[in-house]
């Protein structure tokens, strides 16, 4: 398998099922952020809205795990000989987003808040959805240290999702407590990089895939039951099992990561080469749009969020969801045309080269792995 990067548009090994899982995950966190609009707003809209809010964010969760899962899967195999090289080729390509999404973070919030606990992104990211690259940087950073052992791959996913559920806090959830490990969610996104990579050994079969989409159906119905009965016994709405570490979100997490793999594997044998491409053209983009779409989101709100409200949730939440997903990639596209190094946003082709139809036409994914 050749070495590839976990952001970049220009690799020279890429697995069709990373980039469809990466882009899925890219949409899935515009999804969160879009449907959490209606979600708090409970008792102020319609009980239909509210519920349909609920369930695609609870659909939607398991899009921020899965950027852990693919990072894990892709850091957590071969590796360049020394640290250095790793160091190049890995590890900064995320610090340069981290410190430009921080700045701009700072601006925004400057502008229209809310105002971050710190000015200081080596202490609190400065604004809300950037606390992702916290733990990610730490995975980047010791993935190099770690080599998982050889077992099977079934038990050590079992293995890691029950740690998950301890490290993360989710037994709190369920009314287990007295561990004293509530609060390390961050060893639990290292715990998500390692399912990844087992995820990745296990067999592309139609069982494999059944299996994953059946547990990924039912713990998005409990999630989203769960969350409702939460929201009315309480006035509100409450996210508290919407925690990207509890039990339900990782069992989503988990299932729908083995399931978008295996139908991921056996699609693209029938995806056209152009298909492939532009999958990959949106998978070197994910990071970007994940930066990006918050501020882009709360710009739209502060100027029309009560008329999308209106519009009711079936027809407002896709049409929100579309029109910010379009100005995130427009914009991440704009700043790579400048960023021609792709220091910005991690991706190491510029958007000139990414965007000519005839590259994409002849840049066709390879069937490594």
């Amino acid at each position: 398998m050749q070495e590839r990067s976990v952001w970049g548009v220009a690799d020279s090994g890429r697995l069709f099922w990373c980039d469809l899982a990466r882009v899925t995950a890219a949409g899935l966190v515009v999804l969160i952020h879009v449907s959490a609009k209606w979600f708090e707003n409970f008792g102020r809209i319609n009980p239909f809205d509210w519920q349909v809010a609920n369930v695609l964010d609870s659909s939607a969760r398991m899009g921020v795990p899965w950027f852990f899962m693919l990072s894990g899967y892709l850091l957590l195999g071969r590796k360049p000989v020394t640290f250095s090289s790793y160091l190049r080729r890995r590890f900064a390509r995320i610090l340069g987003p981290f410190l430009f999404f921080s700045a701009l973070g700072a601006l925004v919030a400057h502008a229209i808040g809310p105002a971050p606990a710190s000015w200081n992104p080596l202490v609190d990211p400065t604004y809300y959805h950037l606390w992702f690259f916290y733990p990610l940087i730490l995975l980047y950073f010791f993935a190099f240290f770690v080599t998982p052992v050889l077992t099977n791959p079934w038990i050590a996913i079992g293995v890691c999702y029950a740690l998950v559920a301890v490290a993360g806090g989710g037994l709190v959830n369920l009314g287990i407590g007295g561990l004293g490990v509530g609060a390390e969610h961050t060893f639990a996104y290292f715990l998500y990089g390692l399912i990844g990579h087992y995820a990745g050994r296990l067999p592309a079969d139609r069982r494999t895939g059944r299996i994953g989409c059946l547990a990924l159906a039912g713990a998005v119905i409990a999630l989203a039951v769960v969350t409702s009965d939460l929201s009315k016994a309480t006035g509100h709405g409450n996210e508290q099992l919407y925690a990207y570490v509890s039990v339900p979100v990782a069992t989503a997490s988990v299932a729908g990561f083995i399931w978008i793999r295996t139908l991921g594997i056996r699609m693209e044998r029938a995806v056209p080469q152009s298909a492939r491409s532009f999958v990959a053209l949106g998978a070197g983009y994910s990071l970007a749009v994940y930066g990006l779409h918050a501020f882009i989101l709360a710009l739209i709100w502060r100027a029309c969020g009560g008329t999308f409200l209106r519009m009711g949730a079936l027809s407002g939440i896709p049409t929100l969801v579309t029109i910010v997903g379009v100005l995130s990639v427009t914009a991440a596209a704009a700043i790579a045309w400048i960023d021609k190094r792709g220091l910005l946003l991690g991706i190491e082709s510029s958007a000139g080269r990414a965007l000519s139809p005839r590259l994409l036409l002849a840049a066709a994914p390879s069937r490594a792995g």
